[in-house]
């Protein structure tokens, strides 16, 4: 769980930078209007007019989301209204998205509403608008050896 680094003088010191952070939370009282990039998680019950970008992203059954998602992992639960582009995507009974998704792994439970095209990809994130830590550099490749 935690990772010991020796330090200059010889002692070893607990890192803790490799614990998972806390997902970021807008809740149901909260409208953002701009766009939100997260290296994590982000639950959003509220509503956010903007572009979203991160790891793994829940929508509440009460949020509506207006603008384009990227995603590692999209698990879509409220109202979605624009391009939707992650490796895996769950639509939840209670889901509406309106708009188009890029997709490695899809499922859609009995009820959710989609008016748009659906698209199967291997690498549905473009490299250069991934999150930093979901696509690693040449560079970060060689610093984490």
């Amino acid at each position: 769980m935690f990772s010991k680094i020796k330090h200059e003088s010889g002692t070893k010191v607990v890192n803790n930078d490799r614990r998972p952070k806390s997902p970021s939370i807008i809740s149901s009282d909260l409208t953002i209007t701009g766009d939100l990039v997260s290296e994590g998680e982000l639950h959003i019950d509220g509503v956010v007019e903007g572009d979203i970008r991160c790891r793994l992203l829940v929508v509440g059954v009460n949020a509506r989301i207006s603008g384009s998602i990227q995603a590692d992992v999209a698990k879509i639960h409220g109202n979605v209204s624009g391009l939707l582009c992650a490796r895996s995507v769950f639509l939840a009974t209670t889901a509406k998205v309106t708009g188009d998704i890029t997709h490695e792994r899809l499922e859609i439970e009995q009820g959710a509403y989609l008016e748009g095209n659906c698209r199967h990809m291997d690498d549905p994130i473009p490299a250069e608008q991934a999150p930093a830590d979901l696509m690693l550099t040449d560079e970060r490749k060689a610093e984490k050896k």
